[in-house]
């Protein structure tokens, strides 16, 4: 079958809806899982995972990360097939490109909480209090670390797909399951934290094998059938637990890290949205569709990272105003309440995406870059390892939040601030063609 790889196909309207669908179904189900509340004039935290367990079925319909990942690695797969020079420069800069791309808007809201954070410690709040809120607004960003990595290897995950296919997600998703065994069966968990690249990078692999006109109807259809059917097997015979995001005193998690499970679950979502595709987008051709879309992926970024922010400003104003109601937790009330939330924190995100989008060349810049004196291959290493420490530096901070034990976090920070320095180095005109003609 030949690839179509380097082509430039038609603008799938249908998997720009599906991406900004996946956040906003995310960020629905982040609002929706912060229950917050105030008690004898302190703040605190319910876990309805936890509190009411049938609820973790709930979340199968709103873990839909990998349909994001797959979106985007398709999108990737046309941008890289669009570059007419694949010389190791044009690969160098294609890369620092999409990243500070990303970077950028990152770096933004990271200092904006940052600063905030440090202004609430001079005023004097209680540091179990910004720990719980540093906490509350920095999870999300795990995402945005292993996007990195994604993005980085692209360049190789389309080489590798024109050489071996469909070849390529199996093997990293044989891998998955073989450290999932591994790390399951010995009681040594942290083996699974490389699952985090094994399972998003089968995803990414996913969307470019769909670029490249190697998932036809047929085996999406056959791969969605064959993982739904394995889902309710891998939950009643195998280790996993129903919830498919982190619930406290489960022994074994299917996001934090990735497990099969999850990537099962992602399989039945790619094949089905993926195969119905066509038909989606000959729909959303035709009137206002087009234009709302491309409005909401202009914004979906943005609301990624900011969609947490709304959650602190109205839990410190609401709550101990007593303008929200605090009924029984499973009531009926309770969720009238949580639809209530709900509305409250769609209002307040809508004005504050209102004023990103005025400044939005302010607070979504794109990472700058500056000529350095340096060989094209030094600055392709510097790249890399400042993508690397980006990421890591995400991960920390998702971890463990922007206040840490009450504290900022200086280590995370100043790795972040290391690795997007490293990034914005790029070879003088001279250096870079020079370093191209010896790699020639």
């Amino acid at each position: 079958m030949g690839d179509t790889t380097t082509s430039s196909p038609p603008r799938q309207v249908a998997l720009d809806l599906y991406r900004s669908a996946a956040v906003m179904i995310v960020v629905i189900g982040h609002w929706l899982l912060s229950v917050m509340t105030y008690r004898n004039g302190e703040f605190g935290r319910d876990n309805p995972l936890v509190l009411m367990p049938w609820t973790q079925w709930i979340t199968w319909g709103f873990q839909v990360v990998p349909v994001f990942f797959a979106v985007a690695g398709y999108a990737s797969a046309v941008s890289w097939g669009k570059q007419a020079d694949h010389s190791p420069a044009a690969r160098r800069e294609w890369i620092r490109r999409r990243v500070a791309r990303t970077l950028g808007p990152t770096a933004v809201y990271a200092a904006v909480v940052t600063v905030v954070i440090a202004v609430l410690m001079l005023a004097g709040i209680e540091g179990s209090v910004l720990e719980m809120g540093g906490w509350a607004v920095a999870m999300h960003l795990w995402f945005l670390a292993v996007y990195l990595m994604v993005v980085a290897l692209t360049p190789v995950a389309v080489a590798a797909h024109r050489r071996w296919g469909l070849a390529v997600p199996a093997v990293l998703a044989c891998c998955l399951i073989l450290v999932d065994a591994i790390g399951i069966a010995s009681g040594h968990p942290g083996i699974r934290m490389l699952n985090y690249f094994f399972c998003w990078a089968a995803i990414y692999q996913l969307g470019i094998a769909w670029h490249g006109g190697r998932l036809r109807r047929r085996v999406l259809v056959t791969m969605a059938v064959v993982a739904a059917a394995a889902l309710p097997l891998m939950v009643t015979w195998g280790p996993y637990p129903v919830a498919m995001i982190g619930v406290p005193g489960d022994r074994v998690e299917n996001s934090a890290p990735p497990s099969a499970m999850l990537l099962a679950l992602a399989m039945v979502q790619i094949g089905v949205l993926f195969a119905i595709a066509p038909a989606m987008n000959r729909l959303l051709a035709r009137g206002v569709w087009p234009r709302v879309i491309s409005i909401a992926n202009d914004n979906v970024m943005a609301l990624y990272l900011w969609h947490m922010l709304p959650v602190i400003v109205v839990t410190l104003v609401a709550y101990p105003a007593g303008v929200l109601p605090q009924p029984p937790l499973g009531s009926g009330a309770w969720w009238l309440a949580r639809l209530e939330w709900e509305i409250v924190l769609a209002i307040v995100a809508a004005a504050l995406l209102s004023l990103l989008s005025w400044q939005r060349r302010w607070v979504a810049p794109t990472l700058p870059t500056f000529p350095v004196a340096v060989p094209g291959i030094a600055a392709e290493a510097l790249l890399y390892v400042g993508t690397a420490a980006c990421a890591l530096a995400l991960s920390f901070l998702s971890a463990n939040g922007f206040a840490p034990h009450g504290q900022l976090p200086v280590g995370a920070a100043a790795l972040f601030v290391a690795g997007a320095l490293l990034v914005t180095v790029r070879p003088r005109a001279r250096e870079g063609i020079a370093a191209t003609k010896g790699s020639q």
